[in-house]
C-alpha cells in the first residue's frame, strides 16, 4: 500500500521524542516501511525515519502551543458545558498559528495525493480534524488522547457521528478505555493497541545496583510526576525522572523545589534517547505510572514491562489493559499514595519474565503492524 502519514507538528518525529505519540508514529512508519509499503511521513523540519520518505511541512513547531490534557484537578469542558459559539473562537496567535500549520499540512499532501492510497493522521489539535477533508482519499485518525477538547469532538461528531458505519473518515483509538471516552459523542471503527519492538528493548533479570525507581514521560500534571516524587520518597527509594518539559511553569514552580529539596534522592535527567531509556528501565525496581487522567494507552508501561521492570500506577485509563495487575505490576486506586508505597514493597514477589511475556504476548510491533494493515486495507474497500 501507498500510505501518507501525518505526524503531530509540536516537535521533529526524531530522538528524543517528545512524548509516546511521536515515538509510536516513528515506530509505525518504519515498521510499514520494512514490509514493502511505500510510506511517506508529513512531519516537522529535523523528522527522520529509517525507509521512510519525509515530506517536511513548512512549520515552526516554537510557535505552536502544547496541547493541553485534562487531569484530575482541571478537567475539559464538554459539549453542553460550553457556549457553542466561543468553541471556536480564536483571539490569540498561537490558535491561528495551529489552524494555518495544519491547512499547509493537507494542502501539501492533497499536492500529493495521487502518490497515495490514503492518509493516517496522528495529530491531536483540532485544526488537524477540521482541515483532513480538503484531500481526495480515505482518511484515518488515531486518537491519541481522551476525549476532553469541545472543539475536538464537536468536529469528530460531524465527521463519523455516532450511530453510523464506514465512511471517507475512519477513527482510531488505542485502548477500550479511551474508545469508551468518545462513546457519546462519535463513531470509533477500531481499537488497535500500540506496540512496542521488544527485540530493541534490553531484558533486566533483576534491578541494577543503587537500587532506584523510575518515572518516564513528559513532565506534565495528567502524568503525576509530584505523585511519583512522593512515592519514592516513602518508599525510601531513589527516583530518577526522564523526560522533556511539556510545560515549563509546572516543572518550575511544582517539580524543581521538589527536587531541590530531596537532594541525591531525585534526579531528572531530562529527555533521553528511547535506548538510554530502556537500559534505564531494565535496571529499574519498578517504573512508576502514578497518572491523574484517563491514560489512553501507556507506551512508558509497554517498555517498562519489556524491560523487565514492574509498573506501579493508579487502577484507570488504558493501564488497565496494559498492566497485569498482581503479575506485570500493581495498579492501585488512583490518588492512593499509601497503596503505591506498600506495592513498591512487594515488587521484589513479580518475575521480571513475566513481565516481558505479558508485553510479548500483547503488545508486539509485529502486532501492532499486523491490525494496521488490517485496518488500511478495510480503508480501501
Amino acid at each position: 500500500m501507498r500510505i501518507a502519514l501525518l505526524a503531530p507538528l509540536i516537535s521533529p518525529i526524531a530522538p528524543p521524542f517528545l512524548a509516546g505519540a511521536q515515538a509510536l508514529v516513528a515506530d509505525l512508519a518504519a515498521g510499514l516501511a520494512a514490509r514493502g509499503h511505500d510510506v511517506t511521513l508529513y512531519a516537522a523540519p529535523g523528522s527522520h525515519a529509517p525507509g521512510v520518505r519525509i515530506r517536511t511541512v513548512d512549520v515552526d513547531p516554537a510557535q505552536l502551543r502544547p496541547a493541553v490534557f485534562p487531569t484530575d484537578d482541571a478537567p475539559s469542558p464538554l459539549p453542553g458545558d460550553a457556549d457553542p459559539a466561543a468553541l471556536f473562537a480564536a483571539p490569540d496567535p498561537e490558535v491561528f498559528a495551529a489552524g494555518y500549520a495544519f491547512l499547509r499540512a493537507y494542502r501539501l499532501i492533497a499536492a500529493h495525493a495521487a502518490e497515495h492510497d490514503l492518509l493516517h493522521a496522528h495529530a491531536y489539535d483540532w485544526p488537524a480534524y477540521a482541515h483532513a477533508t480538503l484531500q481526495p482519499l480515505p482518511v484515518a485518525h488515531t486518537l491519541h488522547s481522551p476525549a476532553g477538547d469541545p472543539r475536538i469532538l464537536s468536529i469528530l461528531g460531524t465527521l463519523a457521528p455516532t450511530g453510523t458505519r464506514g465512511g471517507p473518515v475512519r477513527l482510531v483509538t488505542v485502548s477500550h478505555a479511551c474508545a469508551a471516552t468518545y462513546a457519546p459523542y462519535c463513531r470509533i471503527d477500531a481499537v488497535i493497541y500500540n506496540g512496542v519492538p521488544i527485540a530493541r528493548i534490553p531484558f533486566g533479570g533483576h534491578p541494577a545496583p543503587g537500587d532506584y525507581l523510575l518515572y518516564a514521560g513528559r513532565i506534565t500534571p495528567e502524568k503525576g510526576v509530584e505523585d511519583a516524587l512522593e512515592i519514592a520518597r516513602l518508599s525510601g527509594k531513589r527516583l530518577l525522572l526522564a523526560g522533556g518539559v511539556y510545560d515549563q511553569a509546572y516543572f518550575d514552580t511544582r517539580i524543581h523545589p521538589r527536587l531541590a529539596s530531596a537532594g541525591q534522592r531525585a534526579e531528572y535527567l531530562g529527555p533521553l534517547a528511547r535506548e538510554r531509556l530502556w537500559e534505564l528501565m531494565a535496571g529499574a525496581r519498578a517504573v512508576l505510572c502514578p497518572v491523574h487522567w484517563t491514560e489512553p494507552f501507556g507506551l512508558v508501561p509497554c517498555e517498562a514491562q519489556a524491560a523487565g521492570a514492574p509498573v506501579i500506577g493508579y487502577a484507570r485509563g488504558g493501564l488497565r489493559e496494559v498492566v497485569a495487575d498482581g503479575v506485570s505490576g500493581f495498579l492501585v486506586p488512583p490518588g492512593d499514595i499509601p497503596a503505591a508505597v506498600a506495592a513498591v514493597a512487594r515488587v521484589p514477589a513479580l518475575a521480571r519474565a513475566a513481565c516481558r511475556a505479558y508485553v510479548a504476548q500483547r503488545f508486539s510491533l509485529d502486532a501492532m503492524l499486523d491490525a494496521h494493515e488490517a485496518f488500511y486495507a478495510s480503508l480501501l474497500v
